[in-house]
């Protein structure tokens, strides 16, 4: 009889301390997990609004457009000139600079808005924000120059530069050789801005390969 009692007494005292290890077990995995979901609630304002900015800084560098089919593709080499095909092409720029004057650019340029939107060639992002925008201006008449459907395009940084519309009445007879020129994205597409003449509205560009 003295057995039993003593082995009943054996037994209740081991399931005792066994519930009382696994309660004890439950509330620190309990405590456990309310810690790491505190630390997650705290986090979560904190990095949520970092990527908001990185994402506001890079559209305010470069914006993307996902509403049209324009590809953004690495530039190729820059093309070099020898002294005697830079001087020609300097002859050839003269000529078709002042056949491209306009009489009355505030009615003969169209934005790219006007025109459909930009659909073109991108420049890559990271370019872009390198080499493009007032910050980096540049002159024309030292770069590679050419015709492309009757309109005049000179390449810079690896990609070849369309001018669509004639450039402003306002801009001086020699600007392209005298005055410096910046690339900028616009909302809507490219456009060539003359630093000597500034305004909110651009010559719009084409941009290829």
């Amino acid at each position: 009889m003295t057995r039993s009692r003593i082995f009943a007494s054996a037994t209740i005292l081991f399931l005792t301390l066994g519930a009382s290890v696994s309660s004890n077990a439950q509330d620190k995995r309990d405590q456990n997990k309310g810690q790491a979901q505190k630390q997650d609630k705290d986090a979560g304002p904190v990095q949520q609004p970092k990527r908001q900015a990185d994402q506001h800084a890079q559209q305010a560098s470069h914006p993307q457009n996902p509403g049209n089919k324009a590809q953004s593709r690495v530039p190729k080499k820059q093309v070099t000139r020898s002294p005697e095909e830079a001087h020609s092409q300097q002859r050839l720029q003269q000529r078709a600079w002042q056949e491209r004057r306009a009489n009355h650019w505030q009615y003969e340029h169209r934005t790219w808005k006007q025109r459909g939107g930009y659909k073109g060639e991108r420049v890559a992002d990271d370019h872009y924000r390198s080499h493009f925008g007032n910050a980096h201006p540049f002159r024309i008449y030292t770069l590679p120059f050419a015709y492309e459907a009757g309109n005049p395009r000179f390449q810079y940084e690896g990609y070849w530069f369309t001018l669509l519309d004639p450039c402003p009445e306002a801009w001086g007879g020699r600007w392209y050789e005298t005055d410096d020129v910046y690339i900028s994205y616009q909302e809507d597409g490219y456009y060539l801005f003359n630093r000597g003449y500034p305004g909110p509205h651009g010559v719009a560009l084409a941009v290829s390969m």
